[in-house]
């Protein structure tokens, strides 16, 4: 009866994949890091709101027309007009109605960077054309005789290899200024900051900031970007469904949309505390 019952499992497992291959994408993601679902032990910088919606966005039962599928005359379009299905990825980071919101969520990732960054480096562009291209990253920073190129993306968790392709968009896309930044006495290195749009943190993102900022400023920066991307697409899917905008559009201070935090010790105050090197 065991055997028989394990083999029945496993065909119901199988049966799931096959039907359904979308199951389990966004989880390969998030297992890539535990700062992706630290929040579960603890609620660290979460709210009920996003509590709730997190869950049931990250196992794809959140209620959209594209969800249904065992329905073969439901219209599965976009409920603002598109002629998109109405998937989770679509309209968490694809519809155009919340272009607001979506640069918002992008900006809040941006000033997490750029203040975590900016007791050691020099910023020499910041959302501004670089001299001979129209193309305008998020940061440009100098360190020592290095150059880095920064710029934030969100992309939807369809897979392990969907930060991959994110990265190599902004390589290709920023290739043809590297030559703008680069002299015989520097190194110019394009820097993809790449976040799940449902709270996923790319392990690739530490290789660079490792280089300015302590460890535990670091763990703690890998959370509230996940509760920043989470607290945003949260928003963007309530009001697509209800029609309420979940944020006050005239708040210029996007420190004023962020998650609550803690008093905690900043990341300069930590490379203060640090021992000096011996020489």
């Amino acid at each position: 009866m065991h055997t028989i019952r394990e083999r029945l499992r496993a065909d119901r497992t199988q049966a799931l994949i096959r039907d359904n291959p979308i199951q389990g994408k966004v989880m390969d993601c998030v297992a890539m890091s535990p700062a992706s679902s630290h929040f579960i032990t603890d609620g660290l910088y979460m709210s009920f709101a996003m509590w709730r919606f997190i869950f049931r966005a990250r196992s794809k039962t959140i209620p959209l027309n594209g969800a249904i599928t065992w329905k073969h005359d439901n219209d599965r379009s976009c409920r603002m007009g598109c002629d998109n299905v109405e998937s989770l990825a679509h309209v968490i980071c694809h519809c155009m109605t919340h272009s607001r919101a979506l640069q918002l969520r992008h900006n809040a990732l941006v000033g997490r960077v750029k203040i975590a960054i900016s007791p050691r480096v020099q910023i020499m562009y910041e959302n501004q054309r670089v001299p001979n291209s129209d193309l305008r990253p998020d940061l440009v920073v100098a360190y020592r005789n290095e150059i880095y190129i920064i710029d934030v993306t969100v992309t939807f968790e369809d897979g392990k290899d969907s930060f991959e392709r994110a990265r190599e968009r902004k390589h290709l896309a920023y290739a043809n200024i590297i030559d703008t930044f680069k002299t015989p006495t520097n190194t110019v290195e394009i820097i993809p900051f790449v976040m799940g749009a449902l709270g996923s943190w790319d392990p690739q993102n530490d290789y660079f900031l490792k280089k300015f900022v302590s460890r535990s400023y670091l763990t703690m920066f890998r959370k509230l970007c996940s509760c920043d991307t989470i607290k945003w697409s949260r928003d963007i899917y309530t009001e697509h469904v209800t029609g309420i905008r979940q944020y006050d559009p005239t708040e210029l201070n996007i420190l004023a949309q962020r998650p609550p935090e803690p008093e905690t010790v900043t990341n300069e105050e930590e490379m203060e505390r640090r021992p000096a090197t011996s020489t």
